[in-house]
């Protein structure tokens, strides 16, 4: 599980919000299937964009464990 450090100034969207529990560390390139289909009533370029910018978060070294 996965979560914004404290000093980070983001704010997260719904999406974000719903994968953060589901990812752990080191983030995968390309979102899992399986999160996917979890987030399967949102649309498919809105999960791509969500999981991009958690991967630039973690990039940039503004996610960690739990």
């Amino acid at each position: 599980m996965v979560k914004l450090k404290e000093t980070a100034t983001v704010t997260l969207n719904a999406i974000q919000k719903k994968m953060l529990p589901a990812i752990t560390l080191p983030m995968p390139e390309d979102c899992p299937t399986g999160l996917r289909y979890a987030l399967a009533k949102y649309a498919s370029t809105a999960v791509s964009e969500a999981w991009d910018a958690l991967k630039e978060l973690e990039a940039e070294g503004m996610l960690e464990e739990e």
